[in-house]
């Protein structure tokens, strides 16, 4: 299939082209359908519509955990134009250039440093998680967003837990078998932490993408853009 463009070739305001915004309205179309009467507030559904829409899941309607001010904090950092920290090059690669270019966040991948490696392999501890160690206060204020590696995670909490580092929102999906549930209850449990987690085995890159995609969303409408 051959995508075009308006005639002016650009973009729509959006980023999306006219073919794709009705394909995506009529996907969410059919996920407030299918999921009928629910009790979030407008702005979680906001989120949670779009990782249903990214996983196809459903069951992620139960899932997804909000601290009272994360949505509200995460916005806010965005807005203003703060980093996003992820563990993974598909969070990097996976978010649209143009919805970051809203408000000039940057996304940084501190496992891309090769100093990480190096780090790693001298203390024996996960590449992620001494990349992680390695960010330390650069942290405050930024967006963190893992969606892989339960290390890095555990790590984040560690900081804000004996370091006093503050970052503005922790998303922390990660998905699999070790670790993963722990870290995502162990950040639950830190009140005075902005945090967007997923309880149980599941979550993923895809996951925080979507996540960050509809706050990124919810923050340009604020700016009435």
């Amino acid at each position: 299939m051959i995508l075009q463009f308006p005639p002016n070739g650009r973009r729509e305001r959006s980023g999306l082209v006219k073919a794709g915004r009705e394909i995506e309205r009529e996907s969410f179309r059919i996920i407030d359908e299918e999921m009928g009467h629910h009790s979030f507030p407008g702005d979680q559904w906001q989120i949670i519509r779009r990782v249903i829409h990214t996983t196809g899941d459903f069951d992620y309607s139960h899932r997804v955990c909000f601290t009272p001010d994360a949505i509200s904090k995460g916005m806010e950092a965005l807005g203003k134009g703060a980093p996003i920290y992820a563990d993974t090059r598909m969070i990097q690669a996976g978010l649209s250039p143009w919805r970051l270019e809203w408000h000039g966040n940057e996304v940084i991948c501190p496992t891309s440093n090769p100093q990480s490696k190096e780090a790693a392999e001298k203390s024996g501890l996960t590449r992620t998680l001494a990349a992680f160690r390695s960010c330390g206060r650069d942290l405050n204020g930024a967006v963190v967003a893992i969606g892989n590696a339960p290390t890095a995670l555990l790590e984040v909490i560690r900081l804000i837990r004996e370091e006093g580092v503050r970052p503005g929102l922790v998303i922390g999906v990660p998905v699999g078998f070790v670790q993963a549930e722990e870290s995502k209850s162990s950040l639950a449990q830190i009140p005075e932490q902005p945090s967007i987690t997923v309880s149980g085995r599941k979550g993923g890159s895809s996951v925080a993408v979507a996540i960050l995609h509809a706050l990124l969303e919810l923050a340009e409408k604020v700016d009435g853009r």
